[in-house]
């Protein structure tokens, strides 16, 4: 079969690979589409050292498809289902004291199965994973949306661990593709007011249309003033960081946007030291919460919640994919996620 393999930094070529066999309890999918995360643009933008696996790997852990294969002892998918799947690298060791109590994600030998680290593959044409990591679609949902439960997911997660109330002034920082889905969920959620803020005017005029109350392009005002005027001058409740990187002072500038006694959930991923200040932290009372993909609330997997949310329409993720490549034009793609200004990209996927 044909799969990309990274080699670390834009290095990404599409071989001939080995067929995956799918073990005990596996099934084989047929990927139909995968969608580029922002995690995975750390590693196209530099050559990480470590990196997160061996060079060259493949990737991919945002993919839907259909099954084509079954493993030993499978008993609830059959050939033909169509199935989102909960990335492996979320997979926890199903003994400790988190994974006992629902809350894999914070497993710390998360994604070792057996002793082997295990990661999805979407970025190719066929994969394997877990029946157990399946969630078959229903007909009314498309495969391509199926392949961005994920993003919804760890949205889904952020209400859970920072809930608003129904007075609450939510703002989310940045418009990429996991702040369009915590604005969203914090809508369906019951909030008073979702604002997004972000740089880029088109997108924002976009996204008012389905993702936000209001929206402040931060190129032209300041977010701080702009959100004290619609919060009688306290400022937001809630502030959802989720830009991430290591380039821009995000987290501090979501302290200064939190009322006093509000909360500040830190969604994106930096792999440098971020600096904040703490008296405004320490002046403000706020709290600082952060969140780290998704597990399962109450017994529920998170992900099976954020199927039926999108299911029953509260999130919209056709809107979001606006970009769509083949497996063989996947730099292309990567270039395209990388550079959303030139490209006006939101959700970019791959159509194996």
């Amino acid at each position: 079969m044909k799969a990309a393999l990274f080699y670390g930094g834009k290095d990404i070529r599409v071989e001939q690979v080995p067929d995956p066999i799918p073990g005990p309890g596996e099934v084989l999918i047929q990927i139909k589409a995968a969608g580029i995360c922002g995690s995975d643009l750390h590693g196209y933008r530099e050559k990480l050292d470590p990196p997160r696996y061996p060079y060259p790997h493949t990737d991919g852990h945002e993919l839907a498809g259909v099954v084509v294969g079954l493993g030993a002892g499978v008993s609830r998918l059959r050939l033909g289902d169509q199935v989102a799947v909960e990335p492996l690298h979320l997979i926890g060791c199903g003994a400790c004291r988190f994974c006992r109590e629902g809350r894999y994600e914070a497993c710390l030998t998360r994604g070792m199965v057996n002793g082997v680290r295990r990661h999805s593959a979407g970025f190719a044409e066929f994969d394997v994973a877990p029946e157990g990591n399946c969630y078959v679609l229903p007909s009314d949902l498309s495969i391509e949306a199926g392949s961005i439960v994920d993003v919804y997911a760890c949205a889904v997660h952020a209400l859970h661990l920072v809930p608003p109330k129904p007075y609450h002034t939510v703002v989310v920082i940045g418009p990429g593709p996991i702040g369009i889905a915590c604005a969203e969920a914090y809508r369906a959620a019951g909030a008073k007011r979702v604002v997004l803020c972000g740089r880029r005017k088109a997108v924002l005029h976009h996204l008012k249309t389905f993702a936000a109350d209001e929206v402040i392009d931060i190129t032209r005002t300041d977010p701080v003033q702009a959100v004290r005027d619609l919060t009688d001058g306290l400022g937001a409740d809630v502030v959802i960081e989720a830009v991430g990187g290591d380039s821009a002072p995000t987290v501090e500038q979501a302290l200064r946007l939190v009322a006093p006694t509000g909360i500040v959930g830190v969604l994106g991923v930096s792999r440098k030291p971020q600096l904040i200040n703490v008296w405004e932290a320490f002046r403000r009372q706020a709290q600082i919460v952060w969140i780290n993909s998704y597990s399962r609330w109450n017994g529920v997997p998170e992900f099976q919640i954020t199927l039926d949310m999108m299911v029953a329409g509260r999130f919209h993720p056709l809107e979001m994919i606006t970009h769509r490549f083949p497996l063989d034009s996947i730099r292309e793609g990567f270039a395209a996620a990388d550079d959303k200004g030139r490209s006006g990209a939101l959700k970019v996927l791959v159509n194996p």
